[in-house]
């Protein structure tokens, strides 16, 4: 039977001439319908698709973000995308009482959210495309300081744990590559900055450089943490995202939680630098975009 279906968010991207999960749920379900319309706002978007809903052919089923607007008066299968922890929490759960099926990206996010029913709780991280971020020999013509750790993110405390971060720039010798993804700048002897970049020019990065370090307080699932292990180097990060439900080993990183274990995690990666599997253990986790759209086939069809 054909299972036409609606995808519901207010856009597919925020950041023109960038793709999205979003963009991949389209690609791999060619009767999934865009209902985005390029953009319609949060305020206005379920009055939006309901009106639709009452006036055009039904969908089998929605896709939809579980965060920022109600839920639907509508009364097909309804699978939500649960990724925002900070969202109203009160209007999430509403969502996710009345879907069949809820979506979350990680353990971790699992964990934050108990109240809904295990039953219709599936846990699929969004996927990375392995068969770009890879290990590959690139020439170093970016300026990326020598043995330098790669942090990705923005300058907040929270959730990015920007004053940790510091504190460990400021208080050890390590140089570092930072990408920003705000104009964000400052000068400093030790620390390369990079604002906005395309993903050909990450891929370079993660490449050229020794670990990356992660020291977010909170993270739903940290993908630029798997791209940069999809790239095979090891992660220095506190427990939060994807890595909460790994083992603490010398395999793919260290978990840590305070700055002293910060201290002792990246001296220990720097001492078994050639020792780390990374990009193996990822894909072992079904962190790669081919197990993703597996397992969102198998909810689909099985709906």
């Amino acid at each position: 039977m054909k299972k036409v279906g609606w995808l519901i968010n207010d856009t597919l991207t925020c950041i023109p001439e960038t793709k999205t999960f979003w963009h991949n749920l389209l690609e791999w379900f060619p009767d999934l319908i865009d209902k985005t319309n390029k953009y319609t706002p949060y305020n206005i978007l379920p009055d939006t698709i309901e009106k639709y809903y009452n006036t055009e052919e039904k969908p089998y089923y929605v896709i939809r973000n579980a965060s920022y607007f109600r839920k639907l008066n509508i009364h097909s299968k309804t699978i939500s995308l649960l990724q925002d922890i900070n969202a109203n929490r009160i209007m999430q759960l509403d969502v996710c009482y009345n879907s069949d099926i809820v979506v979350v990206n990680s353990s971790y996010t699992h964990s934050k959210y108990k109240e809904i029913n295990n039953d219709k709780i599936k846990i699929i991280p969004l996927g990375i495309d392995f068969d770009f971020f890879k290990p590959i020999q690139v020439e170093n013509d970016i300026g990326i300081l020598e043995n330098s750790i790669l942090f990705i993110g923005d300058n907040t405390n929270y959730p990015k744990g920007f004053d940790l971060l510091m504190k460990i720039v400021d208080n050890t010798n390590y140089n570092f590559c930072f990408v920003m993804k705000s104009n964000f700048n400052i000068k400093h002897p030790r620390i390369k900055i990079f604002n906005k970049i395309t993903h050909d020019k990450l891929l370079k990065i993660c490449n050229l450089c020794k670990m990356l370090i992660c020291t977010s307080v909170e993270e739903t699932q940290h993908l630029s943490g798997i791209e940069a292990g999809a790239c095979n180097i090891p992660i220095v990060t506190t427990n939060v995202g994807i890595y909460h439900g790994f083992e603490n080993n010398l395999s793919w990183g260290i978990k840590c939680n305070t700055y002293d274990e910060f201290i002792f995690g990246i001296k220990k990666i720097y001492n078994n630098i050639n020792n780390f599997n990374t990009r193996d253990i990822f894909l072992s986790y079904g962190l790669d975009i081919k197990t993703c759209k597996l397992k969102w086939e198998e909810i689909i069809n099985k709906l």
